[in-house]
């Protein structure tokens, strides 16, 4: 299916101006997880404005590795493949709506073949941008309802463009059980906030959320976290570089979490990625 998708994109940006096509490597590194050790995602992105409308495709393809904790023998490796939609629409200049698709491939989660369902609104104004999204994450089991509302405020001084989002995030549970385990805690409210500055094509980048989050969706209905492990806290930070077609990012993000079945505390992620992007 990779092969596909990217082929399909390749042509398709060839074909079209105003795209976008885009790849993101992470290194991901585990900390006091009960199997997970290390491991790697490639996300494959294209995106294209037509008129009044957006569309962005990603496709996510990550392995993890595992192992034994006490004899360190090798277990089955984890194996993720995700594939998203969003669709922007323009109303007017002070509103538009977006709806989003996503699509989950996993060969060991009980939340494999999962699929979450996402629509928008935003409104555009003077003082500053609001948005907000509902999600729905369809599993087996279970389903999980989040409502995420976020203030977007542009900037300047001097000669640095500033963009800085603050927001927070409901999530509700609606089921009991995560393959064996017994989901007690139904509701979660995490706030975030993050700010990036663009000085003559460079970018830099700072960003935290707080608060417990479990199944969490974000990149705008792109992206979601569908295993069990509730999040506590996480840092970023980013530093990139603009060229007239090509954009090169750099992240590092920490993240401090429980795995719930494996009844872990304080498990922790690190993560770092580059991206490089060509806008045709």
């Amino acid at each position: 299916m990779k092969k596909i998708i990217l082929t399909t994109a390749f042509l398709t940006s060839c074909l079209f101006a105003n795209s976008e096509i885009s790849t993101n490597y992470t290194y991901k590194d585990y900390i006091n997880s009960k199997t997970k050790t290390k491991g790697k995602t490639f996300d494959y992105r294209f995106l294209h404005n037509f008129e009044n409308s957006q569309i962005t495709i990603n496709f996510e393809d990550s392995l993890t590795k595992r192992e034994n904790e006490i004899t360190k023998a090798k277990l089955t490796s984890l194996e993720v493949e995700k594939l998203s939609f969003k669709y922007l629409y323009n109303l007017n200049e002070n509103y538009s709506v977006k709806t989003s698709f996503l699509n989950i491939e996993d060969n060991l989660a009980p939340t494999d073949d999962g699929k979450v369902y996402g629509i928008g609104i935003i409104n555009k104004n003077s003082f500053f941008d609001i948005k907000v999204d509902t999600y729905l994450s369809d599993y087996e089991d279970f389903n999980v309802n989040q409502y995420d509302l976020t203030f977007i405020k542009k900037f300047k001084i001097e000669e640095v463009n500033f963009q800085a989002s603050l927001g927070t995030k409901y999530i509700n549970i609606n089921g009991e059980k995560y393959g064996n385990y017994i989901l007690k805690d139904k509701e979660f409210l995490s706030t975030f906030f993050n700010i990036n500055g663009n000085y003559k094509g460079f970018i830099a980048g700072i960003g935290f959320v707080k608060g417990d989050r479990l199944f969490t969706v974000f990149d705008d209905g792109l992206k979601v976290e569908h295993h069990a492990l509730r999040q506590n806290e996480t840092y970023s930070l980013n530093l990139g570089k603009k060229f007239k077609h090509i954009d090169i990012m750099a992240r590092y993000i920490y993240s401090k979490g429980d795995e719930l079945p494996e009844n872990r505390d304080d498990v922790k992620s690190k993560f770092t990625s580059i991206a490089v992007s060509y806008k045709f």
